[in-house]
């Protein structure tokens, strides 16, 4: 028997109880990003049955599989933004969770390095990762995302014309304005409140 092909079998059918110990006996075999791929089924199918924490600390290990690999394997942009999304997953599935703090620290580095170009492209990354550190009370981490994305969202805004895009902007701009005075960078805070007024001038 195969444990591969019994896992695989049996989420295709939507067992994923039964997929689950098949797929655990995978964790150390294989090659590096073959790993990666088992860490990835075993979080879907606790996610599947509503073990969300479960599911997150093996969202956890994903994503600390692809920061892993080399650059033989997998391209780093690539493998940075592949791990952006399983640490997205993971602080999401580890709400409330002791463990929490500490992948939260994980998922600022990630988005760190991927943020490290501009935000531009990287919207929904940057948005969540406000609202996220803002829930968590790090208000200087959620300033710095909510302001950057805003940012790029501000030119796409200004150059498309579109009237939602401008108003999500502004809101954004307004996140980011509130938790830079929670953190003390009223500096900060002085130029978002300028950014979201010039916008409402266009409206």
């Amino acid at each position: 028997m195969s444990d591969l092909l019994d896992a695989i079998e049996a989420e295709a059918r939507g067992d994923f109880a039964a997929a689950l110990p098949h797929y655990e006996k995978l964790t150390t075999s294989g090659s590096a990003l073959d790993r990666v791929g088992i860490h990835q089924a075993l979080a879907r199918c606790n996610e599947k049955l509503g073990r969300l924490k479960d599911g997150g600390r093996w969202r956890r290990k994903a994503g600390q599989g692809y920061v892993a690999l080399s650059d033989d394997e997998m391209a780093r942009d690539e493998r940075q933004y592949l791990a952006l999304v399983e640490y997205r997953n993971a602080v999401q599935d580890l709400h409330g969770d002791a463990s929490l703090p500490e992948v939260a620290k994980e998922y600022a580095a990630v988005l760190k390095d991927n943020f490290s170009g501009g935000a531009e492209g990287l919207t929904h990354e940057g948005l969540f990762a406000g609202a996220f550190f803002r829930a968590l009370g790090d208000h200087l981490t959620a300033a710095k995302y909510l302001f950057d994305t805003a940012e790029a969202m501000s030119e796409q805004a200004t150059t498309t014309g579109d009237a939602n895009l401008r108003e999500a902007t502004i809101l954004a701009y307004e996140r980011a304005m509130d938790s830079a005075t929670k953190a003390g960078r009223a500096d900060v805070a002085r130029v978002a409140q300028m950014r979201a007024y010039d916008l409402k001038q266009m409206t």
